[in-house]
C-alpha cells in the first residue's frame, strides 16, 4: 500500500512530519527544563494542549469547507517557519507563546489529515491504512528521540553569537525539524484536491458566512450528540486517555521510586508498551476482514488496555510491570486503530472534519486532566490505600486503569442490544431496499386491495 500512489505520499509525509514533531517535543521539554525546571516542562506541555480546547471545533468547520490538502500544507509550512524561532526562546513567556503557535498550526492540519484518508484508500483497506498511519505517528517517536539526542550531542551552534548560548545545544534540532515540515508539505501538496463543499458555499450575502459557519458547528455538535455509534467511540477514546495519562505523568516516578529501578528500567517499560502497541496494530490489520464489528473490538481493546495498566500498578518488579505494559500497549494500539476506522466508516465526508476535530479536542482535554490532576491526586491519596496500593503512586495509576476498564464496560453495555444483530453498511441497505421493492412490484395485485401507492400509479 505504501509502494506508490496518493496514500504512499500521505504516509511518507506523516513519517517525516511526525519525526519532526517528536524532535520538537523532546527539544522543547529539554528547553523548558533548562529555563525553569519542572515548571518549565509542565508549561511547555500544557501550552501544546490548551489551544485545542479553544479552537479545535472551529478547525473542524474549516476542514469541512475547503480543500483539506491545502490546510495540511499550510499547517506544515507554518510549523516549518515557526520552529526555528525556538532558538530565541530564553524565557518561559517566549517558549509558551511559540509553543501555542505551533499547536494552533498543528490543529489546522491534524483533523483534515485524518479526514482525508478515506478519499485515498478503498473502504476495505481502512484498517490497514489507519494502522500504517498510526505506526508512522508513534513509531517515529524513537527516531525523533534519537535525532534529538544525536544533534544535541554535537557542539553548540550559535551562528556567530546570533543564537543565545542557552539554546545553542538545540539549534540543530530546531533547524532539522523545520526542514522535515517543509518536506512533508511538499509531499502533501502533490496529493489530489479533496473538496467537501461546493465552491459557492455560503454565498448568500456578506453576512451569511459567519451564520453558515455557526450552523456548520452546531450541525457537527448535533451529529455527535445524536449518533450513538460515533459518540461512544469518541467518549471511549477520550476517557481512555484520561486513564492512560496517569502513566505518562507518574510512570518515571513509579519505576524509580516504587519499583526502585533506574532509567534503564523506565526505558524497558516504555519500550515494551511500544512493542505491545505495534503488536496490537499488526493484529487488527492481519485480521481486518474478520473484524466486522469495529465497535465491539474497540470495546474489548479498551478492557485489555485498562486491565494491563491496573495490573502493572500492582507489580513488584520491573519485568512484571513491563509484561503488563505490553498488554496495555496491545490493547491501546488495537483500540486506536479500530476507533478511527469505525469513525471513518460511520461518518460521511461532509462531516468528517468536524467529527475528527471534536475527537482530537476532547482527547486533549483528557490529556490535560491527567497532567493537571495526577500529581495533586497522588498527594491527596497519600495514606488512603492498603496493601500494595498503600503507595499513592500505585493507587493513582491503578485508578487510571480502572477508568479505562469502566470506559470499556460502558461501551459494551451500550452495544448490548446489537449483539447477534450485525450492522449493515449503506451499500448493503441499498441492495436490500432495491430487492424488497422488486419483490413488491412482482407481486400480483388483489382486487379491491389496492394500496395508496397503487392508486397513485407507479413512482
Amino acid at each position: 500500500m505504501v509502494s506508490g500512489g496518493p496514500f504512499a505520499r500521505l504516509w511518507w509525509a506523516s513519517v517525516i512530519g511526525s519525526t519532526g514533531d517528536w524532535i520538537t517535543i523532546f527539544a522543547t521539554i529539554a528547553l523548558g527544563d533548562t529555563i525553569a525546571g519542572g515548571t518549565g516542562v509542565l508549561l511547555a506541555l500544557i501550552s501544546r494542549i490548551l489551544p485545542g480546547l479553544l479552537v479545535g471545533a472551529w478547525i473542524g468547520v474549516i476542514a469541512d469547507r475547503v480543500d483539506r490538502r491545502v490546510l495540511v500544507v499550510i499547517s506544515d509550512l507554518g510549523r516549518g517557519l515557526t520552529v526555528p524561532f525556538l532558538v530565541f526562546a530564553t524565557s518561559l513567556p517566549i517558549l509558551v507563546a511559540i509553543s501555542v503557535m505551533l499547536e494552533l498550526l498543528s490543529l489546522v492540519g491534524q483533523p483534515p489529515r485524518n479526514a482525508i484518508l478515506p478519499s485515498l484508500v478503498p473502504r476495505e483497506s481502512l484498517v490497514t491504512a489507519n494502522s500504517l498511519m498510526l505506526g508512522s505517528t508513534y513509531g517515529s517517536a524513537p527516531i525523533g528521540a534519537a535525532f534529538n539526542w544525536a544533534l544535541s550531542a554535537l557542539p553548540p551552534v550559535t551562528l556567530g553569537g546570533v543564537v543565545p548560548a542557552l539554546t545553542g545545544d538545540l539549534t540543530l534540532s530546531f533547524l532539522v525539524d523545520g526542514v522535515t515540515f517543509f518536506l512533508s508539505a511538499a509531499l502533501v501538496a502533490s496529493l489530489p484536491a479533496v473538496m467537501t463543499r461546493p465552491a459557492n458555499h455560503g454565498t448568500q450575502g456578506a453576512g451569511a458566512e459567519p451564520v453558515s459557519a455557526m450552523a456548520d458547528l452546531l450541525e457537527g455538535a448535533s451529529f455527535f450528540w445524536q449518533r450513538r455509534s460515533v459518540r461512544r467511540v469518541i467518549v471511549g477514546m477520550t476517557t481512555a486517555l484520561v486513564g492512560g495519562g496517569t502513566m505518562i505523568v507518574l510512570g518515571k516516578s513509579f519505576v524509580e521510586n516504587v519499583l526502585h529501578a533506574d532509567q534503564t528500567g523506565f526505558f524497558a517499560v516504555v519500550t515494551t508498551m511500544g512493542a505491545g502497541a505495534g503488536a496490537g496494530i499488526a493484529a487488527v490489520s492481519m485480521y481486518e476482514s474478520r473484524l466486522v464489528r469495529r465497535d465491539l473490538v474497540f470495546a474489548i481493546s479498551l478492557l485489555t488496555t485498562g486491565a494491563g495498566l491496573a495490573a502493572a500498578a500492582l507489580t513488584a518488579t520491573v519485568s512484571g510491570a513491563a509484561l503488563w505494559m505490553l498488554v496495555m500497549g496491545f490493547g491501546a494500539g488495537a483500540a486506536y486503530v479500530m476507533g478511527l476506522t469505525h469513525l471513518h466508516e460511520q461518518v460521511s465526508d461532509e462531516l468528517r472534519g468536524r467529527v475528527f476535530a471534536t475527537l482530537f479536542a476532547l482527547m486533549r482535554i483528557g490529556l490535560f486532566l491527567s497532567m493537571a490532576l495526577a500529581a495533586p491526586l497522588r498527594a491527596l491519596l497519600s495514606g488512603v490505600g492498603f496493601g500494595r496500593l498503600s503507595s499513592p503512586t500505585r493507587l493513582v495509576i491503578f485508578l487510571g486503569g480502572a477508568v479505562i476498564i469502566f470506559s470499556g464496560l460502558a461501551t459494551l453495555w451500550s452495544l448490548r442490544g446489537l449483539f447477534g444483530r450485525p450492522k449493515l453498511g449503506s451499500e448493503a441497505r441499498d441492495i436490500l431496499a432495491r430487492a424488497s421493492e422488486a419483490r413488491r412490484l412482482r407481486l400480483p395485485r388483489r382486487r379491491g386491495a389496492d394500496t395508496e401507492d397503487d392508486k397513485d400509479g407507479p413512482r
